[in-house]
């Protein structure tokens, strides 16, 4: 089933809950394009506010420009291409981002990657492998049990990691750079 819901270029959408995976993809158009079993999804409007849960697989299509909360994903999640601010509260799966901007994460149960980020990324904590490639912004992360793999940021670096960290980097003036392994850095 397709549903399509108008909103804005910056629509703000709050997904309460997905029992599958979530794949949520940012594009040029001005509509919120959602694919689930209709049985299986709930969506609700209030102007350029939009409440969504699935207890499926989800696939959402929204304009680049809006701002995402999500709640809980039982299963893996892709974002990729919102220029809005994103905000994860927990993922059970792993979590694969791209061409973001600023995102804040709580928890992430698997493994976690993000490539291109455009503003800064902050992870509370990550039950396994994480890996960060481009990023313009700070990266801040309270706890990773597993490794941490950085290339490409170009802004404050802050990580607890409980065993190896891979690090390529280029230090700037005016940038702190603070990474405590278990392992090996």
């Amino acid at each position: 089933m397709s549903k399509t819901i108008s909103a804005g270029r910056t629509p703000k959408i709050e997904i309460e809950s997905v029992s599958g995976d979530l794949s949520l993809v940012g594009w040029e158009g001005d509509d919120i394009l959602l694919k689930a079993d209709d049985d299986e999804l709930s969506v609700s409007q209030d102007g350029n506010q939009v409440h969504i849960s699935c207890k499926d697989d989800l696939s959402i299509r929204v304009p680049k420009g809006s701002n995402v909360v999500i709640n809980k994903i039982n299963g893996d999640a892709s974002v990729r291409g919102v220029m809005g601010g994103i905000e994860l509260k927990d993922v059970t799966g792993d979590l694969s981002m791209r061409d973001v901007n600023s995102v804040a994460i709580d928890t992430v149960h698997s493994d976690f990657s993000l490539r291109g980020g455009k503003g800064s990324l902050s992870i509370r904590k990550a039950d396994s492998d994480v890996s960060i490639r481009d990023v313009d912004g700070s990266v801040s992360i309270d706890s990773v049990s597993d490794d941490l793999a950085l290339r490409d940021v170009r802004g404050s670096v802050s990580a607890n990691v409980g065993e190896d960290v891979v690090m390529y980097l280029n230090p700037q003036a005016g940038n702190s750079y603070a990474v405590h392994a278990g392992d090996d850095i």
